[in-house]
């Protein structure tokens, strides 16, 4: 059974909202910077117009288990990652 394709827009706007936010956030932690490298990751493949929808996946997937590892970090800098957390969930298919 294949998955459903991706909604590439809302990965876009997901992806542009992230990386504003957190180019905003004060804390230079590592999970802080490791999470604005992936989603940078993310944006550069979402800007490929011939990228791979299971690379796209796989990188929302990751950035999903980085906000989940980062979460504590990304609260003291008052930024509540369960939003982002489920709209990657719907983005994938999977909540």
């Amino acid at each position: 059974m294949s998955n459903p394709p991706l909604d590439i827009d809302a990965a876009k706007r997901l992806a542009d909202d992230v990386s504003k936010k957190l180019a905003d956030i004060q804390g230079d932690g590592p999970k802080v910077q490791e999470l604005r490298a992936e989603v940078e990751q993310l944006r550069s493949i979402l800007g490929k117009a011939d990228s791979e929808q299971s690379w796209i996946a796989d990188r929302l997937k990751s950035v999903e288990d980085m906000f989940e590892h980062a979460a504590t970090e990304l609260l003291a800098d008052g930024i509540k990652v369960g939003a982002w957390v489920a709209e990657i969930g719907r983005i994938l298919g999977v909540r």
